[in-house]
């Protein structure tokens, strides 16, 4: 397993997810600037993002213009807030493919993470700009 995953946002807390998501043979990346993240994305081939939402705006914007990118449409987004805080429905809305709330439990972040990396319907058809119906 070799798939690499940018964290965003947040050095302080992300020391642990990082850590964790290492031993289970992830390469992962982190940063705590927002803006310059977009470009680190489109120039390496990260195969998810994990986002933490704070009180800003930039988080849910950083989500936008990932979604927004043909280019990469192909990155997973997993966003990382506070459950009463209505940031699982911006997240999600915005375009994340999951939420975790934190504080961040490591077994159920890397159970998330190996779930949005799994290949999936929805993954291909994103990737190829295919629409999908769903019953």
């Amino acid at each position: 397993m070799h798939e690499r995953i940018l964290i965003v946002g947040n050095a302080e807390r992300s020391v642990g997810p990082r850590q964790s998501l290492a031993t289970e043979g992830f390469i992962v990346t982190t940063t705590d600037d927002v803006s310059a993240s977009y470009e680190d994305l489109r120039k390496s081939q990260f195969e998810l993002v994990i986002v933490h939402l704070d009180n800003s705006t930039e988080g849910l914007n950083l989500i936008k213009r990932i979604r927004a990118n043909s280019e990469l449409r192909r990155v997973s987004i997993l966003a990382i807030g506070e459950w009463g805080s209505g940031h699982p429905t911006m997240a999600l809305t915005a375009g994340a493919d999951g939420f975790e709330p934190g504080p961040v439990d490591a077994e159920r972040l890397i159970a998330s993470v190996r779930k949005l990396l799994r290949p999936n319907l929805t993954m291909i058809a994103r990737a190829s700009a295919v629409e999908v119906e769903v019953d």
